[in-house]
């Protein structure tokens, strides 16, 4: 699936899954993030609870160093390529107020991916 991007990389219309259905959102394109970022109201709207989540992962953020919940979604897609089972950490990024989250490597490790900067356009098969 190819897809137009920008700089940013923000890719729109980003469905993630839970236990309580999906929900669509505009999400940054980060190949510098091992983990996904989703937002604690997009995984509260798909059925999650992060405040109760067990796992936690030490990160860095621009006020110092957190735990944020780590947890797995059911489904995360873009265009026509989904993959399940999909690693993420509950984070809001405030700097970035429409943005729900970073597409990490936790994403991407199920696909070949190619970033075409002069060309503009990110395929994933």
């Amino acid at each position: 699936m190819r897809l137009p991007i920008g700089i940013p990389l923000i890719l729109k219309n980003v469905r993630i899954a839970g236990t309580r259905g999906s929900i669509n959102v505009d999400m940054i394109l980060d190949t510098g993030a091992a983990l996904t970022v989703v937002s604690w109201s997009v995984l509260r709207a798909i059925g999650y609870d992060p405040a109760v989540v067990i796992g936690r992962e030490e990160i860095v953020t621009a006020n110092g160093t957190i735990q944020a919940p780590k947890l797995r979604v059911e489904q995360i897609a873009v265009g026509g390529v989904e993959a399940r089972d999909v690693e993420v950490i509950c984070h809001d990024i405030p700097e970035l107020a429409a943005i729900r989250g970073l597409l990490g490597l936790s994403f991407l490790k199920h696909f070949r991916t190619v970033i075409d900067y002069r060309q503009g356009y990110l395929e994933l098969s």
